[in-house]
């Protein structure tokens, strides 16, 4: 499975933009959860004010277990205490929670934004054109590279051909002083390069 060309400015340029996508990534990955846990810790705050209803609670269960074993007074003052004591403390348990769940949510959301911000931009342009690559490269390694009815002189034809249709001049210029006359004269080789050097493999017959 081909994932980077063969040519070797080509297979650099790849690389690079990989490793700098794959460091890029894993920066601001680091930063967004730097961010997120230092503001998730203010989510203590809620926390501590729900564990301070939870205690009030507890404390009245502790009172009311002390006047039940009080003559006269015990078992209904006992559960009114009590419920008195948990009725004062179910305000704090339930305005921690809120405060915990909102201090969470913001750090997420927040986050979330600042990666976003720097990788939205950079795949939006390194995605696309390296999916392109990879799929350019691995359908022209299929299509030449299994070609076992053909010789070799028959696919660099086909490459030529290709070539000189589809190339700007110039580019047929960088692989040949005389495209045209290549081609005519069955000189195949040089286009062939050509074309092949724009689905980044090498000539290997």
């Amino acid at each position: 499975m081909k994932i980077w060309s063969e040519l070797p400015r080509a297979q650099a340029r790849e690389m690079v933009a990989d490793l700098a996508t794959l460091v890029w990534v894993g920066l601001w990955g680091f930063i967004a959860w730097q961010i997120y846990s230092v503001l998730a810790s203010f989510a203590e705050a809620g926390r501590a004010i729900s564990e301070g209803g939870r205690n009030l609670g507890s404390a009245g269960d502790e009172l009311s277990r002390a006047l039940q074993n009080v003559p006269v007074v015990g078992g209904g003052a006992s559960d009114a205490l009590r419920d008195s004591f948990t009725e004062a403390g179910q305000p704090f348990v339930q305005m921690g929670t809120e405060l915990e769940g909102f201090v969470l949510a913001a750090a997420t959301v927040l986050s979330l934004i600042i990666l976003a911000l720097p990788l939205i931009p950079w795949l939006n342009r390194y995605l696309p054109w390296r999916l392109e690559r990879l799929r350019t490269v691995r359908s022209a390694n299929y299509v030449i590279r299994r070609a076992p009815d053909l010789s070799r002189p028959q696919v660099e034809r086909i490459l030529a051909s290709r070539a000189l249709h589809r190339l700007s001049y110039e580019s047929l210029m960088e692989y040949s002083d005389d495209p045209f006359g290549d081609w005519v004269n069955g000189r195949h080789d040089r286009l062939a390069r050509a074309e092949l050097a724009t689905v980044g493999l090498r000539p290997r017959w």
